[in-house]
């Protein structure tokens, strides 16, 4: 059977734990701290990343790595593995995606095929995508059975969120709206949804407990739910207020709770909370 692997990026917010145990590969986002710079999941732990943005020292910005990096990284790949499914953020929200297209096309022709793929998803929306495609790859999926899967899974997974402020949205470019629109949601806390890659105002909501009622008005609405993901920046004890309006429509057993890692935290900020659903597929 031939090697395939899953490679992504810090972004997708998967638990580095969890990514050696599926055999994904993540390439770091940069972290722009001042005259610093870091690299996600590696240099700087989460801990430290939220207590510094609370403590008012930081406003982070993000870059993506160089083609340089992945292209060495699919040099060291492709010796081992027949299929490479490379899986990123949302073209629209950064030029990650990109370099490891440019990467892709550096490569001379060989066995292996790299498919580079913008998901059109961030944080654990890509995150879910990656981990069911690991997980079919671990228990024996072939090549084109993972890329239907992978294109399944996109159509399939959703996410949505909200800011406690949009300050750190707009510094660090990720809120193309028009300025009227910015102007009114500075006095609210809306909640936003990644649509089609790109992100959007979803419903008006003008206090947190209302945001928070909005991210269980999401999930209630599908009409089928096979995973449900909490995720928040740095308030853990509002994501039990989620649960506790989840639990009659989701076993709140079953929802996973994650933390924005700082490849999405520097644009979201602290008190920012959202949820990732996977509908399942037919």
């Amino acid at each position: 059977m031939a090697g395939i692997k899953i490679v992504t990026d810090s972004t997708a917010d998967i638990p580095l734990g969890l990514a050696h145990e599926l055999g994904i590969e993540v390439v770091p986002m940069y972290l722009h701290v001042g005259e610093q710079t870091f690299r996600a999941g590696l240099d700087i732990t989460n801990d430290q990343f939220y207590q510094w943005m609370q403590e008012g020292r930081i406003k982070a910005t993000t870059s993506s790595p160089p083609p340089i990096m992945y292209e060495q990284l699919y040099r060291r790949l492709t010796p081992e593995y027949d299929y490479i499914f490379s899986l990123h953020l949302s073209g629209r929200l950064g030029s990650t995606c990109r370099a490891a297209q440019q990467a892709r096309s550096r490569l001379p022709a060989s066995a292996t095929r790299i498919e580079v793929i913008d998901t059109k998803l961030a944080s654990m929306g890509l995150g879910l995508v990656v981990t069911h495609a690991a997980r079919a790859v671990r228990d024996g999926a072939g090549p084109a059975e993972v890329s239907q899967l992978i294109n399944n899974l996109i159509q399939h997974c959703h996410v949505v969120f909200f800011v406690d402020t949009i300050e750190y949205l707009e510094h660090t470019g990720r809120l193309s709206l028009a300025t009227s629109v910015v102007g009114s949601m500075q006095r609210i806390k809306p909640l936003m949804l990644l649509d089609e890659g790109e992100i959007v105002p979803y419903e008006r909501t003008r206090t947190r407990a209302k945001a928070i009622e909005g991210l269980y008005t999401f999930i209630e609405d599908f009409p089928r739910v096979q995973e449900v993901i909490a995720l928040y920046s740095t308030t853990p004890e509002d994501v039990e207020k989620l649960l506790e309006k989840v639990d009659p429509i989701f076993p709140r057993d079953q929802v996973q709770i994650m933390q924005f890692g700082p490849s999405i935290g520097a644009h979201l900020g602290p008190g920012a909370m959202g949820v990732a659903v996977f509908e399942g597929i037919d």
